[in-house]
């Protein structure tokens, strides 16, 4: 909520009358970009204030909780009636996320 209290957006706004001044978690300058100390250092702020330490996140850990999301969800529409098949599920996880075919 905090970056976008700050109107920080990076390039792309969810309105478009409102225009994107580079700025998120990352700086943007032309085509480089760099970490946002201020980001950094709100982070760290949130982070005691619940008493919580940072770890390594590896690889593997990141992607096994973001296909469990998928997974998880994709069983959430199919349970609610949403989608027809499994296979329903499929098409939108290739055609609307860009998620490989092959299985």
């Amino acid at each position: 909520d905090w970056l976008c209290e700050q109107g920080r957006f990076g390039l792309k706004t969810p309105d478009p009358k409102i225009k994107a001044n580079g700025r998120g978690v990352f700086i943007h300058r032309g085509r480089s970009k760099e970490v946002d100390p201020e980001v950094v250092a709100k982070l760290d702020e949130v982070r005691k204030a619940k008493g919580m330490t940072p770890r390594a996140v590896s690889d593997e850990e990141i992607c096994e909780r973001l296909f469990f999301s998928m997974i998880n969800e994709g069983f959430k529409i199919l349970e609610e009636g949403f989608v027809a098949r499994s296979s329903d599920i499929d098409l939108a996880y290739i055609y609307g996320y860009g998620f490989p075919p092959a299985k």
